[in-house]
């Protein structure tokens, strides 16, 4: 049987595979793979040598945003049960064996309060729209909503929650508004539901 691994370092793993790398230090308008496999390296939560990173393609998205599609050295340690092979850890680079089910529901954990901060953002845009036009703005679902609200009143445009998938808005009263994810099993209706309710009356 594997040693369970601690869930602080589980959640540490979660953060670096969530972990967005800037890639304005590169000196240049364009980005090669070499100096992003560096940028890969040199962050500060990774944990992988340069011999461990395939860099297989380098996209510009915008004027400051690329796209790196990379290959990172993992490796796996496997259990039999019940007659069949189940993961049980995880390694990436340098790190120490990881449970793998602590780290999925680090991941959960970590796009579960991502979600919630989006539905602040959102429920903070509403605020500014009463504030300056004295009523809330009226709407059938999320995304007029969001129409209502984007750019003047929140930017960047929130439409989708952190596992890709649509909000919901209700207008539960006048002044009331009930905003929705449907949590990490994408439906709605369930434990899991991830809600922000605001009324915004005076």
């Amino acid at each position: 049987m594997v040693a369970m691994s601690h869930p602080t370092r589980a959640a540490h793993v979660a953060a670096v595979l969530l972990c967005l790398i800037p890639l304005v230090a590169c000196g240049g308008r364009s980005v090669s793979r070499n100096s992003a496999r560096d940028l890969i390296v040199n962050s500060p939560v990774s944990t992988f040598d340069k011999n461990e990173i395939t860099v297989r393609s380098v996209s510009l998205t915008g004027q400051k945003e690329a796209l790196v599609e990379a290959s990172l050295h993992a490796a796996f340690r496997f259990e039999k049960v019940d007659g069949k092979w189940v993961i049980r850890e995880v390694r990436l680079g340098k790190r120490p064996w990881e449970n793998l089910d602590e780290i999925a529901h680090a991941l959960e954990l970590v796009k579960t309060e991502d979600t919630r901060k989006m539905l602040g953002q959102v429920a903070s845009a509403l605020e500014r729209y009463r504030s300056n036009n004295g009523a809330l703005p009226g709407f059938k679902d999320f995304v007029t909503l969001s129409d209502a609200l984007f750019p003047t009143y929140m930017t960047p445009l929130i439409r989708l929650d952190a596992w890709q998938n649509p909000l919901a808005a209700f207008k539960t009263g006048s002044d009331t508004v009930r905003l929705l994810s449907a949590g990490p099993d994408g439906k709605f209706g369930t434990g899991d539901d991830i809600e922000l309710s605001r009324s915004f009356g005076p």
